[in-house]
């Protein structure tokens, strides 16, 4: 084998631990155990774009390595201005160009430079919304770059964040279901204790 083949083949094994990683991510459920399992998988993910050629998956997931840090120290004064997810967007951007390598790595290079700006939201809902904007994305970069561990990940990252979404808007809609039923429950039973028992009935059939 050259070393061209060699190089590629540690860089898929490199990616699938990138997964792994990725995978044990979504188990951890402090904000700082996210951030340096996080921090722990870019930074193999840096190692297998490096050994398949994809410079600017490579040179953006640095930046993303950088700015994870960054987040992980957000309660420090320094670590904790606004302006750092702009800063971190536009070093994104501007690397990501500086290595462009085709017409597919606009895909890379807008993704990751939204993706950026979103870790910087609050809501885990609107990350949430994001992923779905930038994840398919960089599954695209990631299937003309050959990144069999990045294509697995962004494509499980669309799935978990819809499914995420719809469990959290359906179960949002539930407990205003609940609300409401319960608010319709008391009015009931306020009306039947002023007017006697046979309003009652009627009052509960209402609400059913």
């Amino acid at each position: 084998m050259s070393w061209d083949e060699i190089s590629f083949v540690l860089g898929q094994i490199f990616g699938i631990i990138a997964v792994i990683l990725g995978f044990i991510s979504y188990q951890v459920r402090t904000r700082k155990r996210l951030l340096m399992v996080q921090c722990a998988t870019t930074a193999v993910f840096c190692i297998h774009y490096f050994l398949i050629g994809a410079t600017p998956a490579l040179v953006m997931n640095l930046v993303g390595v950088v700015r994870n840090v960054f987040y992980y120290n957000k309660e420090k004064p320094f670590f904790s201005s606004k302006g750092w997810p702009i800063v971190f967007a536009v070093c994104s951007g501007a690397l990501g160009i500086a290595a462009w390598e085709g017409w597919y790595s606009v895909f890379v290079v807008v993704g990751l430079v939204i993706n950026t700006v979103a870790m910087s939201f609050a809501s885990p809902q609107n990350i949430r919304k994001s992923i779905l904007v930038t994840s398919p994305m960089v599954l695209v970069y990631d299937i003309f770059a050959g990144s069999i561990g990045g294509a697995i990940y962004e494509s499980v990252a669309i799935i978990s964040s819809a499914i995420g979404l719809i469990r959290y808007y359906g179960g949002k809609n539930r407990r205003a279901d609940r609300v409401s039923d319960g608010a319709a429950d008391t009015v009931a039973d306020t009306v039947a204790d002023t007017v006697g028992d046979e309003t009652e009935d009627n009052a509960g059939n209402n609400v059913k």
